[in-house]
């Protein structure tokens, strides 16, 4: 799955026309475009694994996973690693029954990605979180980057409601707190790529001045 967006996209001109002041974020951007890597289930794992942990020490977590593993990560070939040895590749015992418990489930087919992907956000999200280890935020972070569902909206995010009120900010000075909830209306249906773009706004440097609108 790839997310694809731009100024001219569908997305891009929906949202360029709602909303005149992230209108100009997006032309100043311009094409955003990221691609999933590994399958739902892997991502669900990868998840998992990060909570609580930096980018570095996840990472090498999951290279030995992948060692450990011989191959893709599938159910069954974690089903075939118990606690203990998942323990021993530095999984905390929490995490390594997140794990085996996603794999039984994926397995037994009571989680179904497919209809995680037309379900409506917040059902998709309540079936998510009846998982050990996965919480509403990462579910929603899974909805947008694995499934690539157009209409996801995070309103826990902090870094979306830091941009937020830093985009309306500037058009508004007397923008009271808030401005994610307030203005996230006038993007649906396509919500999604309006955080991608508050986030590549964080990221490029546009709130702490490395980079100018």
């Amino acid at each position: 799955m790839t997310i694809h967006v731009h100024a001219e996209s569908p997305e891009g001109v929906y949202l360029r026309r709602a909303d005149p002041v992230l209108a100009r974020l997006i032309e100043r951007i311009g094409e955003i475009r990221l691609a999933a890597s590994g399958s739902p289930y892997e991502s669900l794992v990868g998840s998992i694994i990060s909570q609580m942990l930096s980018a570095k020490a996840a990472g090498t977590i999951k290279q030995r996973l992948t060692a450990l593993n011989g191959g893709p990560l599938t159910p069954q070939s974690l089903l075939a690693h118990d606690e203990e040895t998942l323990r021993g590749i530095g999984l905390s015992y929490a995490k390594a029954r997140s794990i085996r418990e996603l794999s039984q489930r994926t397995l037994s087919g009571e989680l179904d990605y497919e209809a995680l992907g037309v379900l409506p956000e917040a059902e998709a999200v309540a079936a998510l979180s009846k998982l050990k280890g996965i919480g509403k935020w990462t579910a929603e972070m899974f909805l947008i980057f694995s499934l690539g569902r157009p209409d996801v909206l995070s309103l826990g995010d902090a870094g979306l409601q830091r941009a937020a009120q830093w985009l309306y900010g500037r058009a508004d000075p007397d923008e009271p707190p808030g401005s994610l909830a307030r203005h996230a209306g006038k993007w649906s249906p396509y919500r999604s790529a309006a955080c991608l773009y508050l986030w590549r706004a964080i990221d490029d440097g546009y709130l702490d001045g490395r980079a100018e609108l």
